[in-house]
C-alpha cells in the first residue's frame, strides 16, 4: 500500500497540475460501452482527466468493499456530461495485469465480400446437388 510520503516530487507536481487546471468548465461525454464510440470533450476535460487519475494513482490504496484487491479512487464524476457513464467506478490496483481476450475482428470489406461469394458458390453447390439426387430418383 502507498503512504503519502511516497514519492513526494510527484505528488507536488501533481498538486501543482491540480491548481493550475481549473475544474470549472471542464467536460467529458464518456458512452456508456467502450464498442469503438467516441469519448468527447473539451480540452480542460481531458487536461482534468489526466490530474484525477495521477491523484488516483497517488492516492493510499484502499482494500475493496466486497474482496481484498486495493483499488485507486478516481473522482472523475464531476467531468461527466448528462448521458455520460464513468469507466473508472472500480480501478484495482495489481501488480501484473493479465491480457485482454482476443477480439473478434471485423472481416472488412474485401472479407465480406468473400465470404458472400462463398456463401453464393455453396448455396449454389447445394441445388446442384439436389437437382442431381432428383434426377437420379425420378429417371
Amino acid at each position: 500500500m502507498a503512504n503519502e510520503t511516497e514519492n513526494p516530487d510527484l505528488r507536488d507536481l501533481v498538486d501543482a497540475l491540480d491548481r493550475s487546471i481549473p475544474k470549472q468548465g471542464a467536460s467529458l461525454r464518456i458512452p456508456g460501452d467502450a464498442d469503438g464510440n467516441t469519448t468527447i470533450g473539451n480540452q480542460q476535460g481531458y487536461l482534468r482527466l489526466g490530474v484525477e487519475l495521477l491523484k488516483a494513482g497517488l492516492h493510499p490504496q484502499a482494500l475493496g468493499d466486497s474482496h481484498d484487491i486495493p483499488h485507486i479512487p478516481a473522482d472523475v464524476a464531476y467531468l461527466l456530461a448528462p448521458g455520460s457513464k464513468s469507466p473508472f467506478e472500480m480501478c484495482e490496483l495489481v501488480d501484473d495485469v493479465p491480457p485482454l481476450p482476443p477480439r473478434a475482428g471485423a472481416l472488412g470489406a474485401i472479407g465480406q465480400l468473400l465470404a458472400a461469394v462463398l456463401a453464393v458458390i455453396a448455396v449454389g453447390l447445394i441445388i446442384i446437388g439436389a437437382l442431381a439426387v432428383f434426377s437420379r430418383i425420378f429417371h
